[in-house]
């Protein structure tokens, strides 16, 4: 699921340049207000606020704005099939809540690393759509055991060399069927489990950011404000003032 970003921005449209598009590149947008109606291949969508539209790439789309649409447009490279579908619904809106405050956030602050912080951001809608359908359907006890593991002992650290062993799997056998299963590596999973948590701790209560950080399974305040910086490109205060204003 590695993407790499060539182009992320904000872009308000009451009428699209070209209804009728095509491009090189897979184009992701994300819409933040208004609608539009999306056809590709004959498949017939519309994308409304708080979901995402793929335009993959040397595929022909119709598009047709329905009411003024702000979003943002993330233009990406990769070998992966990032989003697996052409109309992305996302479930978790608070979550999404919390990327647009900080997408809001990158459009009116002046950060040297501003584009990198985009990049996080980008992943991170991967990462919580990989998470929200990955398919209930399958059956995988061993790696389904792993995951209850893993989100139990998420606040005391993580053993993944433990956690491998205990499946009965070799390791290189436990990351594929992993992966297979969830869509990222165990690293990412853990990764995005430990954001999505201390989002919500950081936005929904007054916990302290050292509390936080010991529920969230970090040595100390530091490196958890270390980690959640470079993934979200917000220090825990500056999300929490974000979430709140």
């Amino acid at each position: 699921m590695k993407a790499q970003l060539t182009i992320a921005v904000k872009v308000t449209r009451e009428k699209f340049t070209m209804e009728d598009f095509i491009d090189s590149d897979d184009i992701f947008a994300l819409v933040k207000e208004g609608c539009f109606y999306m056809d590709a291949e004959g498949a017939q969508s519309i994308i409304q606020k708080n979901e995402g539209a793929l335009f993959r790439k040397n595929v022909l789309y119709h598009r047709r704005v329905i009411t003024p649409v702000t979003m943002y447009l993330f233009r990406y490279k990769s070998e992966d099939h990032v989003f697996g579908t052409d109309h992305v619904i996302f479930q978790d809106h608070a979550r999404l809540a919390t990327t647009f405050a900080m997408l809001e956030c990158l459009d009116t602050e002046m950060l040297e690393n501003e584009f990198e912080y985009r990049s996080h951001l980008f992943d991170d809608l991967a990462l919580q759509h990989a998470m929200e359908n990955r398919s209930m359907q399958r059956i995988d006890p061993p790696i389904e055991d792993a995951i209850g593991k893993i989100r139990h002992s998420l606040h005391n650290g993580v053993d993944l060399a433990r956690i491998g062993e205990e499946s009965g799997l070799s390791y290189v056998q436990f990351l594929r069927r992993f992966k297979g299963f969830t869509g990222m590596t165990p690293s990412d999973y853990i990764i995005a489990l430990r954001l999505q948590k201390a989002k919500t701790l950081i936005a929904d209560t007054d916990l302290r950011i050292k509390e936080i950080a010991a529920v969230c399974g970090f040595e100390n305040e530091y490196y958890f404000s270390n980690f959640f910086k470079q993934h979200t490109a917000l220090s825990p205060s500056a999300f929490r003032q974000a979430s709140r204003s």
